[in-house]
């Protein structure tokens, strides 16, 4: 499979993107989804490579369709992101026009929709009607956390390719034979990203990312012997704070609760913090199971909440009631 030269797991879905490519059978709209960072935007970049490529076993990766792609400036491919918070109308009319055109050099104009959970109800109605009657060369691939995240009338207007976490030797694997990491710094990566390949990769590039992940894992531990007054103070604080920041604080303690249950249950699990299990395994014996479960189930409503918009700061007061203190 050429694609898995750009596209680290996730087999199972490229080959079905080369049965359609040999078969002929390319679809006009495509929806790639799966949580942040676990490959959906590669995937549906390369399969734009692999669609624009000339050559017999595409994408090649050297030809000049294949190198604008990589460069993100092929003359018959488009990406579009939220502007302000969301994709709007305006965006959507934009890619309208452009799509009309016939393409320039290849064989089909790409448009990839990045975030399309967060498209105004406005713009999907303006983007059905393309997808109701396309172009002939037209290829649309839309990227969303979820089916559930747009209208129903989009999603059935499109293939739909559900995109998992990575297992963690895979990660692991590629960290060091792809982006040569050594041993150590891969293994620990690769099981806090559960999997997301694309946080992995940036985190390894990053060294503030890594930062803020230990920094979020000591803020977690710290609250744990704290009070009401000051878990409410540091809600409060990261309510303040950018979504990204909440929600990646979120699924860390979601992970970190997670190998508490582990612990706490005697399950024969691999830990995500395994560097952390001494303190992990106090955290079990003190709390117990049931209470353990009762504080990552209430993370994950948290979680939830703010994914659907809820007033930030008391759906953090609302998971620090449910956190035991150990």
């Amino acid at each position: 499979m050429r694609m898995s030269r750009f596209v680290v797991g996730h087999d199972a879905l490229l080959r079905r993107l080369e049965r359609q490519r040999a078969e002929g059978r390319i679809a006009h709209a495509y929806l790639f989804t799966g949580p942040p960072q676990v490959g959906r935007r590669t995937l549906a970049w390369t399969w734009g490579m692999a669609l624009l490529c000339p050559e017999p076993n595409p994408p090649c990766g050297v030809c000049r369709s294949c190198r604008q792609m990589q460069a993100g400036h092929h003359p018959d491919a488009l990406l579009v992101t939220p502007e302000g918070g969301s994709l709007k109308i305006d965006q959507v009319r934009e890619v309208q026009r452009w799509i009309a055109r016939t393409p320039v050099e290849g064989p089909y104009r790409i448009v990839v929709f990045d975030q399309a959970q967060e498209m105004t109800t406005e713009a999907a109605s303006a983007l059905l009607k393309t997808l109701e009657e396309p172009p002939s060369y037209a290829v649309l691939m839309l990227i969303a956390p979820s089916p559930e995240s747009l209208l129903p009338t989009v999603v059935s207007r499109c293939q739909i390719f559900p995109l998992d976490p990575l297992p963690i030797p895979v990660v692991r694997q590629a960290l060091q034979e792809r982006w040569g990491l050594p041993p150590d710094p891969a293994d620990r990566l690769a099981r806090w990203s559960g999997g997301r390949i694309g946080w992995a990769v940036q985190a390894a590039q990053d060294p503030e990312m890594w930062s803020a992940y230990e920094e979020r894992i000591r803020q977690i531990r710290a609250l744990l012997t704290q009070g009401r007054t000051e878990r409410f103070a540091f809600a409060e604080k990261l309510a303040d704070e950018e979504e990204e920041a909440r929600l990646a604080f979120l699924e860390a303690a979601i992970a970190w609760w997670r190998d508490v249950l582990i612990l706490a249950s005697g399950a024969d699990l691999p830990l995500r913090h395994a560097e952390e299990r001494e303190t992990l395994r106090e955290v079990a014996s003190r709390t117990g199971f049931h209470r353990a479960r009762a504080a990552l189930e209430a993370t994950r409503r948290a979680w939830l909440a703010l994914q659907r918009n809820a007033n930030a700061r008391l759906a953090l007061e609302a998971m620090f009631l449910d956190w035991p203190h150990a």
